[in-house]
């Protein structure tokens, strides 16, 4: 059995097609795997889309959900990935195994920056705070093809030759020239919107999979738990604010200003304390990092906040100054 027919089964036995006969199969291969008997190297793309499906029915049986495989099967799988995340570091630092044959690089953007970034082709992407991309030194002769963790905006050359695929939490985007933006900070759910052009949406990873076509003003949401796919309209000015890096309060309750750069910044920000629900925002934050604007909040509410790790804040809130 080769490496696709092996991926193949393992995504059928994920949506509980897979018969006893292909089952066992399984369970026989990822022993070998365990043992190091077989050693199949995976691109950053497979080896994304396995630890996502692991990690989903590890999710669902922590819900109670009943599950047609064995928590040993899980192990076992938890062990491939290993083995495969080991495997597959080497051989792209040794330039084997790779559709590229070349190094992955890796760009990561802090809790308070934000970044932009050329890729191998021009195009452009410009990260959120908190968020990573990965993409190899020189694409492909046939795709253009990285993987996003966190929110990102893509600028995209067009090349009707060589598509752009973003994989961000085992959905896929494909384009062959357009703007779009990711954002993909919740496990549970990834959102796509379209600034321009056009582009398709799936979270099968398979070859060949049917996509979801978005145009300009609309926004994808696929929910990774019920695979279920909504495209609705949007605004696109509100949608993509946080590349703007502007934010404009009028009257806002604190507590809804705190949850909005929250989401912003993609952190967890916590308030404690009784907060009056007369306490109102009325101000405009340009290029400001978290930081800066937590302290420009405090000429206007008394709290103080500590930064308790790196995704989360805590605010003790005291009052109301205006």
């Amino acid at each position: 059995m080769n490496k696709e027919i092996f991926i193949a089964l393992l995504k059928k036995q994920a949506k509980g097609e897979a018969s006893r006969e292909e089952i066992d199969q399984l369970n026989q291969i990822l022993d070998l795997i365990q043992k190091r008997e077989i050693d199949w190297p995976l691109s950053p793309a497979e080896e994304l889309a396995l630890k996502y499906n692991v990690k989903q029915r590890i999710d669902e049986r922590r819900k109670g959900k009943q599950l047609s495989i064995k928590p040993l099967t899980i192990l076992k799988w938890a062990a491939v990935l290993l083995i495969g995340f080991s495997l597959t570091y080497i051989l792209l630092s040794s330039g084997f195994g790779s559709s590229t044959d070349q190094e992955w690089v890796d760009k990561v953007t802090s809790q308070t920056q934000k970044g932009t970034f050329t890729l191998p082709d021009g195009s452009t992407v410009f990260l959120n705070t908190n968020s990573r991309i990965r993409f190899p030194m020189t694409f492909s002769d046939n795709k253009r093809e990285v993987i996003l963790e966190g929110e990102g905006f893509f600028d995209v050359v067009k090349n009707k030759k060589k598509p752009f695929e973003v994989i961000s939490n085992g959905v896929l985007t494909r384009v062959l020239g357009t703007s779009f933006n990711i954002n993909a900070a919740n496990e549970g759910l990834v959102e796509v919107v379209v600034a321009s052009g056009k582009v398709g949406v799936t979270n099968d990873l398979t070859e060949g999979a049917n996509l979801n076509l978005i145009a300009p003003n609309q926004k994808a949401t696929v929910n990774r738990f019920n695979e279920k796919v909504h495209v609705e309209e949007i605004d696109i000015d509100e949608e993509l604010a946080w590349k703007a890096e502007k934010m404009s309060f009028d009257f806002v309750p604190f507590e809804e200003v705190i949850t909005t750069i929250g989401s912003m910044y993609h952190i967890q920000i916590e308030i404690q304390g009784d907060v009056d629900e007369s306490c109102t925002i009325r101000s405009t934050y340009s290029n400001k990092s978290l930081y800066s604007i937590l302290y420009g909040l405090k000429n206007i509410v008394d709290f103080e906040w500590e930064k308790v790790d790196d995704r989360k804040i805590i605010i003790n809130y005291k009052s109301c100054i205006n």
